[in-house]
This record gives C-alpha cells, sequence and structure tokens, in this order.
C-alpha cells in the first residue's frame, strides 16, 4: 500500500528519510520516511512487532539506524556518533512505557537528576523543590519533593517523567512511548488534554504518541502514521480519516484467517460441549474495570481474553485467582461457588494464575530451577515428619522437562541464569506441576524470544488445552487464532463479541477491529 501523506506549511521538528533499521535475523524498521510537525500531537499506531517502538528509539539517539538519515530541527545528525545524549541537546526526549527510576532517591533526585539547578556555584535546593511542587501541581499530582519516587504508583512516575521533560527539560520535541497504556481513564484524559493545552500555550512543541488506542488517536491528535511489518504504510490528517479506514490500514489486507494457519497450529477444531462446564462466570462486576461478564469454559478449552490495555480483561482475569476483587457477581468452579480472595486460595479450588509479570510476581530469584519449579508443591512433597520428599520432587521436575524442556546447564542452576523464554518455561511447568483444573494465563509469551514462543504456544494449545481448560490473554491477535477455540473481545470494560474457531469471521482483522471498538453498538 502506498504512503498517503497530507501537506502541510508547518516547519518540520523532525524528519527521518529512508530509514532502516536491522537486528541479527530481522529488519525491525524498513525504508521510513516520516516528517514530525511543530505545533501538533503525532499519533504512531500499529500493532504489536510493527515498529512502532524501535522508530522512536531511533529518534531519541536509544539505537543508531542501519541506513537512512534523521533531522532533528533543521540540524541533520550524524547517525554514526548520535546519542540519547545528543538528541537531548537538540531538545529531544523519550518518555518511555516503564519509567527508568531511580527508586530509593527523592522525587527531586530524580527529576533533576544529572542537571540540577545551582545559584553561584552551588546546589539550589530551594528552587528545585518548587520546580517540583509547581509540575506537580500543573499535572494534578499528589506528590511531595522528597517522597522516594518507587513508593508511587506508575502512573504517577510516568506523569513525573513527562513532567521532566516538558517542564524541567524544556524538551521541544517529546515521545510518548505508550505512556497511557498504564493510566487510569480520567487521568489518561486529563494528560491528552494537557497535550492540547501545551500546544496551544507552545506552538513550537510537538508531541509524538505511540498507542494502540484507534480512540486516541481520533479524540487528540492532529495527525497519524500508521505502523505495518515495520514501515509507515500511511501519514492522515485525523480530521480526514475514520476508525475503520484507521483499521484497515493497521491490519493490512490479509485478514489471516483460521484456515490459514490451521497446518501449523494442530489446534483441531473445537468438538461442541454438553458437558457440565469447569468453570462458570455470572454477570462478574468489578467498578469500572469490567462490569456484567458472563462466560462459561469447559474441560479441554483454550479460551482467549482480547482487547486493548484498559479494557478490563486483565482485572478480570486476576479477579479470577483473587487479586482483583469483584464488587458483585457470581463464580462457579465444578457447579460450586467459590470467591477465592487470593492465588493461594486459588490453587486449592484447582485455579493456577500466570501474571504478566513474570519477573516481579512469580520468579523466585536467586533460587535454582527446581527450587521455583516445586514451590507450589512443597506442602504436597512432605512426609508424616514434615521432611521434603526430594526424591520425588525431582522425578516430577524431570517429567515437566520432558514435556516443555528448559535450557539448563543442571536442575539446581541459579533461574536468574536462564534467558528470559527459559524462565517462563519454569513458570509453566511449576503451574503444570499441580495439574490444576483451570489455568490463568495472562501473557504467557510476553518478554520470551523468538524461539521459546512457538514452543510455549504448542504446551498450551496440546498439553494444558487437552488436559484442563485454559483462560489466557495473549500478545498478538496472530497468536489468539493460532491457540484458541473461541476468542471473547473486551471493549471498555465489557465482552462485546465472542468469536469461534471454524466461523468466517474467526480472523486477526476482526479480533483487531472488535478490540477497537469498530463496528461495536
Amino acid at each position: 500500500m502506498s504512503s498517503h501523506v497530507v501537506a502541510s506549511a508547518a516547519r518540520p521538528a523532525c524528519r527521518l528519510e529512508r530509514v532502516t533499521k536491522r537486528f541479527p535475523g530481522v529488519t525491525a524498521v524498513r525504508d521510513a520516511t516520516l516528517e514530525l510537525r511543530r505545533g501538533e500531537v503525532h499519533g504512531i499506531i500499529g500493532k504489536n512487532g510493527a515498529g512502532k517502538s524501535v522508530l522512536v528509539s531511533l529518534i531519541a539517539g536509544a539505537l543508531r539506524p542501519t541506513d537512512g538519515s534523521i533531522t532533528i530541527r533543521d540540524q541533520k545528525v550524524d547517525a554514526a556518533t548520535y546519542t540519547p545524549q545528543k538528541a537531548h541537546e537538540l531538545g529531544v526526549a523519550l518518555v518511555p512505557q516503564e519509567p527508568l527510576v531511580a527508586p530509593l532517591r527523592s522525587v527531586v533526585d530524580n527529576l533533576f537528576l544529572g542537571a540540577p539547578l545551582r545559584r553561584r556555584g552551588l546546589l539550589d535546593h530551594r528552587a528545585m523543590c518548587e520546580k517540583v511542587r509547581a509540575v506537580a501541581k500543573e499535572l494534578s499530582l499528589d506528590v511531595t519533593p522528597h517522597q522516594p519516587i518507587g513508593e508511587l504508583p506508575i502512573e504517577d512516575q510516568q506523569l513525573l517523567a513527562f513532567g521532566k521533560a516538558v517542564f524541567i527539560e524544556g524538551a521541544r520535541v517529546v515521545l510518548l512511548d505508550e505512556i497511557t497504556a498504564s493510566l487510569p481513564r480520567e487521568r489518561k484524559r486529563l494528560l491528552l488534554r494537557f497535550l492540547r493545552d501545551t500546544i496551544a500555550r507552545d506552538p513550537d512543541i510537538c508531541f509524538v504518541l505511540i498507542t494502540h488506542h484507534i480512540d486516541e488517536v481520533i479524540e487528540f491528535c492532529d495527525r497519524v502514521t500508521v505502523m505495518r511489518d515495520g514501515s509507515p504504510v500511511a501519514t492522515v490528517d485525523v480530521a480526514s480519516t475514520t476508525k475503520e479506514q484507521l483499521a484497515h490500514w493497521i491490519v493490512g489486507d490479509n485478514a489471516m484467517a483460521v484456515g490459514d494457519h490451521l497446518a501449523t497450529s494442530g489446534r483441531a477444531e473445537p468438538k461442541p460441549s454438553d458437558s457440565q462446564p469447569v468453570l462458570e462466570v455470572r454477570q462478574l462486576t468489578a467498578g469500572l474495570a469490567f462490569q456484567d461478564v458472563t462466560l462459561t469454559l469447559h474441560h479441554g478449552e483454550v479460551v482467549g481474553l482480547a482487547g486493548l490495555d484498559g479494557s478490563g480483561k486483565d482485572e478480570f482475569l486476576m479477579s479470577l485467582c483473587g487479586l482483583y476483587p469483584p464488587d458483585r457477581g457470581e463464580v462457579l468452579l465444578d457447579g460450586r461457588p467459590i470467591r477465592p480472595r487470593k492465588p493461594s486460595q486459588a490453587m486449592r479450588h484447582g485455579i493456577v494464575y500466570l501474571p504478566k509479570k513474570r519477573e516481579e510476581s512469580a520468579t523466585i530469584h536467586s533460587r535454582s530451577v527446581e527450587e521455583n519449579i516445586l514451590v507450589s508443591l512443597y506442602p504436597r512433597l512432605r512426609n508424616r515428619w514434615g521432611l521434603l520428599d526430594l526424591k520425588e520432587g525431582r522425578r516430577i521436575v524431570r517429567e515437566r522437562l520432558r514435556k516443555l524442556p528448559v535450557k539448563t546447564p543442571s536442575l539446581d542452576a541459579d533461574v536468574d541464569t536462564l534467558s528470559g523464554g527459559n524462565r517462563q518455561k519454569v513458570m509453566i511447568n511449576r503451574l503444570a506441576a499441580t495439574r490444576p483444573r483451570v489455568y490463568l494465563l495472562n501473557e504467557p509469551t510476553r518478554g520470551v524470544d523468538i524461539a521459546s514462543k512457538p514452543e510455549i504456544l504448542r504446551t498450551v494449545r496440546d498439553e494444558l488445552g487437552t488436559t484442563s481448560a485454559v483462560l489466557l490473554t495473549l500478545e498478538s491477535e496472530e497468536e489468539m487464532i493460532d491457540t484458541c477455540d473461541r476468542i471473547l473481545v473486551f471493549y471498555r470494560g465489557r465482552v462485546v463479541r465472542e468469536i469461534r474457531r471454524g466461523e468466517p469471521d474467526f480472523t486477526v482483522g476482526e479480533v483487531y477491529r472488535s478490540a477497537q471498538g469498530v463496528g461495536v453498538k
């Protein structure tokens, strides 16, 4: 598809000419030509893996292009020596999705790290604290200069990183890499309105908003660039396009129906089941996160939960294992009502949960591979004298590793020495060793290397999805189509559509459009 570019007299804040970035075995950005203009909010949208984050990392100097040229505010940069420091000197600031902070240091220390205010050669602590208070007031944040920044919610840390770029560093090109993903809805709206107000006061500034949400682009951006397969395929005025048109550009002409993937996925056509459901959920509701969710899950089923960040799918999955208490509704396991208040209670019922953030919430660091697999089985492995049956434990571990192998020098190796993909396989083996009734898997392929992803999805499909029932979220629509029997699509806290394998609309394009609210009543 040819690129659609709208002419304008606005001065460029940044221009990329035929920029390419190659990594070993993959081209992440291919022949990208793009102009960002002063006085605009420019959206960049595309599916996971489309090259969005790599593109802005090139602009910010965090990565260097393999080919092509970058010009920042009329100054062409030397690609061979371009660094974040040089980008900073040219007025470029990158605010990442997960802010980089010194968690034990104060807010004021983090905001002025590397560039403190001085007066007569001495640190001007009073001026820095006053500046922090002014930034907090501008962004409606309830923070004080001396709070340890690591104690603040992640959304407050993100907004402070944004405030540092705009108010302290005075950046002219501000790159927001999915900064809205973890913000509550009202906070998100306040931030996006603030972008418009800032440009109204200072038309020399340019904001670049990377997002997965077409709604955000339509409501708050002046222009938008669509990325697909590493290339910009369209740059248009938002006022002249629609959600449907953007979704079409993002997905492309290839709808990727399930029939194109069955040969590689190995997932057979779903069999109708008239048996008692393993799990039933009736009108489950938790505040504004999700409302009136109803589903049934049978033995041998793999059911996907699709939706954007903030759609409610993550909170719903967490509610089933006790991490996000619902306000009302009912959950039944094998026909009996349950209401777990923490994952350990859910596990006793036969429901196990894999969290999205493995390193923070699942991995037992500085312990062995064997210990990480067996930790949930220790109560079962104790004999009548309270001692662990280590022989039986090792037998279980070896049995699991035959089904989902982990590349490790030994079972006693520190789990932290393994790759991300192998650590994730350890976590999945831990859950499988408990032989649960229901698996709740929150993005099991997140942060996993490209070689491990097929192995993990194959295990979900061919083992977990046949011996138990699986409810999961995944990073991409392609993975959903390859893996799931049914897909429930969340949009703004509600299930708006159910798509079944074997039906004509069981396609990547339909899942993506529904998750964006296209065609949703």
